[in-house]
Formats: C-alpha cells, structure tokens, sequence
C-alpha cells in the first residue's frame, strides 16, 4: 500500500508544488472532563490540527507501535517511513488522506489532531480519515507520549476527538491484545460491534452520544 500511495504523492507533488497549501480549519472543541457534570466545564487541553514538526513525535509512535503488532502501518524501513511522512504532510498541509482502494489511490479526507500540554508539546495525537462527507471517519492511529500515560489522557484525547466529529460514526479496529487502548476506547463511548478471524476487534462511536452516561460510567477512572 505504502509504495502505491508513494507514487500518487510524486505525482501529486509536482502537479500542486506551486500552489499555496490549503490550511485545515482549526477547530476548537470543549470536551468534558470524566468528573465534569453533564453541563461539562471545557477541557484545559485542546484538540487541535497538527503542524507539520508533530509529524516526527506520530511517526515515532508508529514505530513504537509496530514493535508491539499495533501500528496500521508497515514501518520496516526508512524508505516506508518516509513514503509515511511525506502522506501525513499531505493531511496536514491538504487534509487529504491518499487511500489505496480497488480503482488504485483516492484521496480521502484526513485529519492529523493533536492534544498539546500547557506549553504547546504535543502528549498525543489521532489520525482520521474517511472517504467522503456520508462515510464515517476511521480512526487509524492514536497514542499518548511515554511521559504522559497513566494520567487519563488517551481517555481525554478520545472523548475530544469524538466532540471535534461530533455527529459522524468513529470506527476504529485495532488487535484485541491492545487492552490499555481498548480500554481506553471503551471509557470514551466506543462499542464493540464485533472480533473478526483474525483477532482484530471493530469499535463504533455512533454519532450520536449521551456524554451524562459516559461520565456517570467512568467516574474517576480516567
């Protein structure tokens, strides 16, 4: 995938070098706290789009997560790694996602998001694409820096990203051993529709949510 997605970037980069890139609109989204009430007091983090210089921290992450059998992406050299990178520049710059399907790449709308701490670092960043304005957004990847687990913040990051999608199904497979990340997934509203052969579990945020319940269900948890 990532070598057929390499050439449509090629190609997309010399027919779109001179012009302007299109910024993705910034979004500011309040999200609860897990111990806010249900009127909810806005989150100190945002969500906001990334830039381009959070591409290394996401792409580091990706790393992380194919040592561990988690990561979407197959990472094994520098050469994939790159072809990575210069896809995710297209998200960041473009807001779309170069999607391989059975016609050969589409460009799909995608969405690089981070959650920055007080002084600007990103903790943790989502990705999320979808083909279309009627199709669901994929969530593809996220994670929390090292530094920043255990403190509830994937719990955080994921109740924002579904207020920032707020009225679109959130999809999202990731291997059933995942167990600190589908449980984080399950403390911000995600069900699981199903396990497949292969072990991979289908978690659905449907589009719309009662936040009350999750509160009421999370408690402190997070």
């Amino acid at each position: 995938m990532l070598k057929a997605i390499k050439q449509w970037v090629d190609k997309a980069r010399e027919t779109t070098l001179g012009s302007a890139p299109t910024a993705t609109p910034r979004v500011e989204p309040h999200a609860p706290d897990a111990t806010a009430t249900a009127s909810a007091r806005p989150l100190a983090l945002p969500l906001e789009d990334a830039r381009t210089d959070d591409i290394d921290d996401f792409l580091e992450a990706a790393r992380r997560a194919e040592r561990n059998g988690a990561s979407p992406w197959v990472l094994r050299d520098e050469s994939r790694l790159e072809t990575l990178r210069r896809a995710l520049e297209f998200v960041v710059h473009r807001g779309l996602w170069l999607q391989r399907d059975q016609q050969g790449v589409a460009h799909w709308q995608g969405r690089l998001l981070a959650l920055r701490h007080e002084d600007g670092h990103a903790l943790g960043m989502a990705f999320v694409c979808r083909r279309d304005d009627e199709a669901a957004w994929q969530l593809r990847f996220f994670f929390v820096e090292p530094q920043w687990q255990e403190r509830g913040h994937a719990g955080r990051l994921l109740t924002t990203l579904r207020n920032v999608l707020r009225g679109t199904p959130l999809e999202v497979r990731l291997p059933r051993q995942c167990s600190i990340a589908i449980g984080s997934l399950e403390k911000a509203g995600f069900e699981c529709r199903y396990i497949d052969a292969q072990g991979v579990a289908h978690y659905e945020a449907p589009a719309q949510w009662n936040e009350a319940k999750r509160v009421r269900r999370s408690g402190n948890a997070e």
